[in-house]
């Protein structure tokens, strides 16, 4: 059986296999002979046709990655697991002796790892939460491996004066499909200026979202830094923490609660995130009136909807409002993630009580960001709406669930919305994230 026929096979009744034959011609025109090729059967068969019918520039991609191929031929359950725990001994360029080939080995990383994922999620070989970790520490490698580049370090030489803190979903280790990283830069307090990290902080930005000819590896948003986009790319860990404490407004203190070290000066820095968010949280006032009109705000700004798609982050019952209670609940009892353990939205919500309604709105959030990646995964880029109608409305719902169509995911999705935004309405009433107990 041809490689063409195994794919369009393998798609079924799915409204994905009408455009599989175009999205897959490069791969099966350049590869179709080789034993990887052969090899594809099963759930990685299946994941592979789905990745490349739902987004056709992955099979003119895979057309040119063979080691890819075969990576994806031959993977099965644990296999997402098993390349985490192998990333951190896949060898780059040394940047030294090329910059470009280096960035673009970045890049290629980032993508290969990418499309594996999203081959093993479609095949059914690894879940949606695995994958969402998995991402993440793809992203974490890559922010390691840019911060030595633009130190001039090689790996374990000397020691970083600069540290980078992952924010929200990358602190949580809950990325999904082409999501950006947030990130602050600190800086060692006894150097005489910010003159050289900054320019450390500069070259990593641009090693990281600069475009080559292998595209980019991330979008980068340093917009929460103390002052914002008027402040200074770098701080000093003292004037980081004394301005969070003195002078930060309750949206820089939620967004503090899902925060985590990630590259660089990696001790120094949680222990200036641990000592901050305990001052913070022992002194806070109860957030939820300010939590409530913030998120009027938002929704009012970016939670436009109409028939034809849904505001699936910032709407009412987004995943946003999910966000905003973990960090919330987290300031109201004067608690924080630190340690061993993740900054995720469900060990926030854990950490503050327990019981079947809060096990329920995780249940939403969950199906919720789930729904998010195959949409993202679909349009090949960020986004935060779901189409309601037409084809991509058909193509979101199948990748979500092979057999599910729009109408019944929109019912699905509309479904979690309203329990969300109930829970949400709840807590914001009671003033308190007890609303959840029991």
């Amino acid at each position: 059986m041809t490689l063409e026929v195994k794919l369009e096979e393998a798609l079924g009744a799915s409204p994905l296999r009408p455009r599989i034959a175009n999205a897959a011609a490069p791969l099966v025109e350049r590869r179709a002979r080789d034993a990887a090729c052969a090899r594809l059967d099963g759930p990685a068969l299946l994941g592979l046709a789905r990745a490349i019918a739902s987004d056709a520039q992955w099979g003119r991609y895979l057309a040119h990655r063979p080691e890819l191929l075969a990576r994806i031929a031959d993977a099965s359950a644990g296999a997402l697991y098993a390349r985490a725990k192998a990333l951190s001994g896949t060898p780059l360029p040394d940047p030294a002796a090329g910059l470009e080939d280096f960035l673009d080995a970045m890049r290629l990383l980032r993508r290969d790892e990418m499309l594996f994922a999203a081959c093993l999620q479609l095949g059914g070989l690894a879940t949606f939460d695995e994958v969402s970790e998995f991402l993440s520490i793809v992203a974490e490698t890559c922010a390691r491996d840019a911060l030595l580049a633009a130190e001039g370090r090689r790996s374990g030489a000397g020691e970083s004066e600069l540290a980078v803190l992952g924010m929200g979903k990358l602190a949580g280790r809950e990325f999904t499909y082409h999501s950006d990283l947030d990130v602050i830069f600190l800086y060692r307090d006894e150097l005489p200026d910010a003159l050289q990290p900054s320019r450390v902080a500069q070259r990593w930005i641009s090693y990281v979202s600069t475009m080559t000819g292998a595209g980019y590896a991330y979008q980068v948003d340093s917009r929460l830094r103390p002052s914002g986009q008027q402040g200074s790319l770098v701080t000093t860990h003292e004037a980081f923490s004394r301005y969070q404490i003195e002078q930060a407004a309750t949206w820089e203190h939620l967004a503090l609660m899902r925060s985590r070290a990630i590259a660089g000066d990696l001790e120094r820095a949680q222990a200036t995130l641990s000592g901050t968010r305990e001052r913070i949280v022992r002194e806070a006032a109860n957030p939820w009136p300010y939590v409530s009109d913030m998120r009027g705000r938002v929704n009012q700004e970016r939670g436009v909807e109409d028939a034809k798609k849904a505001a699936l982050k910032a709407g009412r019952g987004g995943v946003m409002d999910v966000e905003f209670l973990a960090a919330g609940a987290l300031l109201e009892r004067g608690l924080q993630i630190d340690g061993a353990s993740l900054p995720a939205v469900p060990a926030m919500l854990r950490a503050t009580g327990g019981g079947e309604r809060l096990e329920a709105l995780l249940a939403d959030y969950a199906s919720l960001r789930l729904v998010e990646s195959c949409a993202r995964w679909l349009a090949g880029r960020a986004i935060e709406t779901l189409p309601r109608v037409g084809e991509s409305a058909d193509l979101v719902a199948d990748l979500v669930r092979p057999g599910l169509d729009a109408s019944a995911l929109a019912a699905q999705v509309d479904a979690a919305r309203t329990r969300i935004a109930a829970a949400f309405e709840r807590v914001s009433a009671k003033g308190s994230i007890e609303a959840l107990s029991g």
